[in-house]
């Protein structure tokens, strides 16, 4: 029963954020709204992360087999992607390089704001 209940839970969450796309006309897919809608109640304590954690680690576990759907529709448009390839492994090389670059700041920058804390806290120790 409880795993229903959990299961219950994120459904009603999906669905919200189903409804907010329709009636607000944000730009970005229902369920995406509904992650978001998720991280808020789970940042606030409004819900927390043991009452959906079993049916959450069973979608994490079987992540693989959520991408089975969108794996097949890009084999039916193969011939589409493959006379596009040259343009695909360029943007997939920029964007990587991109991704790197700016995961490489964040993390410096993170690392110094920590290291100026940590200089903070032992001068005012002394």
């Amino acid at each position: 029963m409880r795993i229903f209940l959990q299961f219950t839970i994120i459904v009603a969450i999906c669905i919200a954020g189903e409804i907010l796309h329709r009636i607000v006309g944000v730009p970005l897919p229902g369920n995406i709204i509904g992650f978001v809608l998720l991280l808020v109640l789970l940042c606030t304590k409004v819900l927390k992360l043991e009452q959906i954690s079993a049916v959450s680690g069973f979608f994490l576990n079987h992540l693989a087999f959520f991408f089975l759907p969108p794996s097949i529709a890009i084999m039916t448009v193969g011939e589409d992607i493959l006379s596009q390839w040259p343009l695909l492994l360029f943007l997939c090389i920029v964007f990587t390089i991109i991704t790197i670059a700016v995961g490489g700041r964040c993390t410096q920058f993170l690392i110094g704001r920590q290291e100026c804390r940590e200089n903070k806290q032992e001068g005012g120790d002394k």
